[in-house]
């Protein structure tokens, strides 16, 4: 029997590919080859031109370089490794990449920096000496990617047995920075001009952190959320130069730093009675008969539970049903008997909770008309005529490819008038068949 296939099982196999990716590499290029290295050596990327000459140097070494009142030495990789190097003009900027090592912060200039590329440790293959242009005791290894190879560098190899060798402290000290030899402030307008353009750099420095946040948390840049990311980056560029940090996302931890002020109010929580309140004002004006609800990544149902609550509270004359689904099993699963403590509990919700031995749950009436249900946004159904959608921080973890479908799913299913509620920090990027009625920071829009 012909052994097919099934796109299941590609799809089945294209996650397991991205969930095995443990090593990202800042990749670029010399004299057409491509190159990587470990993005956790990566400080930052930049262009810069105009470097203050050491004199007495080896013929590799640029000169030194002002980053951001740091003077770093700063080294061609392609006369180090003895590849042609085109000659750059006066006013010509270099690509760079600044790596942090041990004792010291190098710029090194390639030709070209490509992306942010991750694969898994278990495909990087040994050196091997088919690589003649290179010693083979600066490469860590060989990897593929989307029909690239790809040459590791061990910058600690290159850089860490030629410290010395590369700009000495005697020379940066008894040369390039007394009276009688270039220095920073002997040659202002070379400085001036080593200092790459910001928005190039925080373009490059942005780029690369919206390819961590993919890897590390699933969070898929778009014009959802495209502002907020930005306006972050500002904030997150201050918070790390203040403190010496890299400014790139080195793991799981930093990209939860850098995504902690983008989760709308009452996350995994009950709401209180003034969020609701806010929210409770887009309610459509419905006069009777049934309305139904959809509240995608609904989790444990804290959401789900506090829109029903808002809903009774509000409009209890209507004909309520609210469905709330998740990819989380476990936690769809739960929601029905999610259990709170007293203490934790706003007292709006008095009314709709009963208390147990175990704590306090909200009373059957309520629950019955919730419908918890497994559901993977990539396979979306034909939802029945829905009143209200509210999908707070979700489309921001969905593929953009996905986030536009799922739009377009509500934008069909959701009744006339009806409402959609996002994020705090995503918005509608497109507005046909919408209209923007954003207030008191909530972002909503009714289907027009």
């Amino acid at each position: 029997m012909e052994n097919v296939i099934t796109d299941n099982v590609l799809e089945q196999q294209e996650i397991k590919k991205e969930s095995s990716i443990d090593f990202k590499m800042v990749t670029f290029s010399l004299a057409g080859k491509d190159y990587g290295v470990d993005i956790m050596k990566v400080k930052e990327i930049s262009k810069a031109g105009k470097f203050t000459f050491v004199p007495n140097s080896a013929p590799y070494v640029r000169g030194v370089y002002n980053l951001r009142g740091d003077i770093i030495s700063v080294i061609d990789l392609r006369i180090f490794f003895n590849q042609p190097a085109k000659q750059s003009g006066e006013n010509d900027l270099e690509s760079m990449i600044i790596v942090r090592l041990e004792d010291h912060v190098i710029g090194i200039i390639v030709d070209e920096i490509d992306k942010v590329v991750g694969i898994s440790s278990e495909s990087v293959q040994p050196p091997h000496p088919l690589f003649g242009d290179i010693n083979i005791k600066y490469i860590s290894g060989i990897a593929e990617s989307n029909s690239r190879l790809y040459v590791i560098l061990d910058v600690d190899a290159i850089f860490g047995t030629k410290s010395e060798e590369v700009v000495p402290k005697e020379t940066l000290k008894s040369e390039s920075l007394q009276d009688d030899a270039p220095s920073i402030e002997s040659v202002p307008q070379a400085v001036s001009a080593a200092i790459p353009d910001p928005k190039d750099r925080s373009d490059r420095e942005l780029g690369f952190i919206k390819e961590t946040l993919v890897t590390f948390k699933q969070f898929y840049s778009s014009a959802i959320n495209d502002n907020w990311i930005k306006s972050r980056y500002s904030q997150w560029f201050e918070e790390r130069y203040n403190k010496d940090q890299s400014i790139q996302l080195t793991g799981i931890d930093d990209a939860e730093n850098y995504l902690s002020s983008f989760y709308s109010p009452y996350t995994n929580m009950l709401w209180s009675e003034d969020y609701i309140n806010q929210i409770a004002q887009f309610i459509p004006k419905v006069s009777s008969g049934n309305f139904n609800i959809w509240n995608p990544g609904c989790g444990k149902g804290y959401e789900t539970y506090s829109i029903i609550s808002m809903m009774k509270k509000f409009r209890p004359e209507l004909n309520l049903k609210v469905h709330g689904s998740d990819k989380d099993l476990i936690s769809v699963a739960s929601a029905p008997g999610l259990l709170f403590n007293k203490n934790s509990v706003p007292d709006f919700y008095d009314e709709f909770m009963v208390e147990s031995n175990s704590g306090l749950q909200f009373l059957s009436s309520i629950k019955d008309l919730i419908m918890f249900e497994f559901r993977d946004l990539e396979n979306l159904e034909v939802f029945s005529r829905l009143d209200m959608v509210i999908i707070r921080d979700v489309l921001s973890f969905l593929k953009e490819d996905l986030q536009e479908k799922v739009l377009q799913v509500i934008l069909e299913n959701l009744k006339d008038d009806g409402i959609l509620i996002l994020g705090k920090n995503e918005i509608l990027p497109d507005l046909n068949g919408w209209e923007d009625i954003s207030e008191n920071g909530i972002s909503a829009y009714r289907k027009r």
